[in-house]
């Protein structure tokens, strides 16, 4: 009981000592937002990749999560819904490049009153200390007209951007691409442009959607083409991992490197 004691003057202290001397906002749903230290760089927007390190702390004062022990920050992108607190998500908009930033995150914006079991105690706030390292603008679409899409029978709709002079893969070969990935509404759902790492794999032989292996057995290497996928060319009705919804088209826009 005396440690339990203790351990909440400490978690107290500490939060009294990133608060102190700074501007506290507290948002309608009771998210308090402490700029600890204003960066002078880019400022955070809804959809933007953010490098950050965090710390991650309980009301005793436990830390439960911190990128600083790893010494490895993490990638998120924020005000896309894919972090598992809303408070989390909610509180880093607005960040400056070079800032630090104290979150404590209510129970109904963090873990509500159901917590983790063996993780994070129910019905608690949740403290974030976070350094925004630097942020990085989602892809764009690729532009073009929808009047001049071309289509194949199954559906697949394509755009070409450039003209490859490589030669075109045939099924069974190992190619390798770059791509993003977006809703209808321009909403980007995955990029190896942004990860900064191409992506290789086996064409025409089911390993990834069949939009993709249609559309790019009909490329040449070194050509940039947009494909539009109708769901069922793509994830079809059950959508995919929370981040497509049921029944989605999907916007490719693809550039083929290489056939191996």
């Amino acid at each position: 009981m005396r440690y339990q004691t203790f351990s909440y003057i400490v978690a107290a202290l500490v939060f009294f000592t990133w608060s102190c001397g700074n501007d506290t906002t507290v948002t309608d749903d009771g998210l308090e937002i402490t700029d600890t230290e204003v960066g002078n760089g880019a400022e955070a927007e809804s959809m933007d990749f953010l490098t950050i390190h965090f710390e991650g702390s309980l009301e005793n004062g436990e830390v439960f999560e911190s990128t600083y022990e790893r010494d490895e920050p993490i990638v998120v992108q924020v005000g896309a819904g894919q972090l598992p607190m809303q408070g989390w998500d909610e509180g880093m908009i607005g960040m400056r490049e070079g800032g630090k930033r104290s979150l404590v995150i209510p129970p109904n914006l963090a873990f509500g009153d159901e917590g983790i079991e063996g993780f994070i105690p129910g019905g608690e706030n949740v403290y974030m200390d976070i350094e925004l390292i630097s942020i990085t603008k989602p892809p764009q679409p690729w532009d073009y007209d929808d009047a001049a899409l071309e289509s194949t029978e199954s559906g697949l709709q394509y755009f070409v951007h450039e003209e490859g002079d490589g030669p075109s893969p045939e099924a069974g070969d190992m190619i390798t691409v770059e791509y993003s990935g977006f809703l209808k509404d321009g909403t980007m759902f995955d990029s190896s442009t942004l990860r900064d790492e191409s992506f290789e794999f086996t064409v025409g032989e089911g390993q990834v959607i069949p939009g993709w292996d249609e559309g790019l057995l009909d490329m040449n290497v070194g050509e940039r083409r947009t494909l539009v996928i109708p769901p069922e060319l793509g994830y079809g009705e059950s959508g995919a991992g929370g981040v497509i919804p049921p029944n989605a088209t999907l916007v490719f826009d693809v550039e083929l490197l290489s056939v191996n």
